[in-house]
């Protein structure tokens, strides 16, 4: 992520989790998650080691906690892994998540764990990351960056919004476009992405539909998102629906 990326998430971290659409995408992509990925189960007696990479406040991480047997929740943004570290003082929270304030590049970076058996750093068995990569400048890097996390058979499972043409600018409000650094992903893209980097079993698809209320024109929300769409003949213009694709790949 870029440094205007961390500057606007540091800043909204304190009230990330009261956004409805962040409530919203966190809960589809859970399901998402359980339903594609059969390690993640209540009854898996050897529960898998989980990456997230971009857990912002780890909305994710704590839902996917009973089904790991640890987490390591990685973001960039002091404010949110500060959030998130509040959070895990609680004296009911989860105990298997790790939170980590790094911008990881590589397998072998530095702030990654050491693997228990002190053969080089950890890998992982499953990577989730949602909402991050129309964050990311270097997506074809990223990518790769997960190759290398994981472990061997381990699997990705990533998820954002789809590009679909223009109208996919709508997602973000004018006054939040500091950090986006693309409109969603192109599934071609991603395909390619995922074969070039070596992963098999490879799959990029709609995962589910979130609708969502937009701007009528650009920047009508900078004085503030209004609370409630307008009841006016152009309603249908404040809502938008935005697939969600999944990108999912093995080593």
């Amino acid at each position: 992520m870029t440094d205007a990326s961390n500057t606007r998430f540091n800043s909204e971290a304190e009230s990330w989790d009261l956004n409805p659409d962040v409530q919203s995408a966190t809960k589809s992509a859970l399901s998402c998650l359980l339903e594609r990925i059969p390690s993640l189960s209540l009854d898996n007696a050897n529960k898998p080691r989980i990456l997230d990479l971009g857990s912002g406040t780890g909305l994710l991480s704590i839902a996917l906690s009973p089904y790991a047997s640890q987490i390591l929740s990685v973001d960039p943004s002091t404010g949110m892994i500060s959030a998130l570290e509040a959070k895990l003082n609680a004296s009911d929270a989860p105990k298997n998540i790790k939170p980590l304030c790094a911008l990881l590049t590589s397998p072998e970076d530095p702030a990654i764990p050491d693997s228990a058996d002190g053969n080089g750093k950890q890998k992982y068995d499953v990577i989730v990351s949602n909402l991050v990569m129309h964050h990311i400048p270097d997506l074809p890097s990223f990518i790769n960056l997960t190759y290398g996390l994981l472990a061997p058979g381990g699997v990705i499972t990533l998820t954002d919004f789809e590009n679909t043409g223009p109208e996919a600018r709508k997602f973000h409000p004018e006054d939040k476009m500091e950090g986006v650094e693309r409109h969603g992903l192109v599934r071609a893209d991603m395909e390619s992405m995922l074969k070039e980097a070596g992963f098999t079993d490879s799959k990029v698809e709609v995962a589910w539909v979130m609708r969502k209320q937009v701007e009528r024109y650009p920047g009508e929300w900078n004085g503030g998102k209004p609370k409630e769409v307008a009841l006016e003949k152009d309603e249908d213009k404040c809502m938008m629906d935005f697939n969600f694709l999944v990108v999912m790949g093995r080593k």
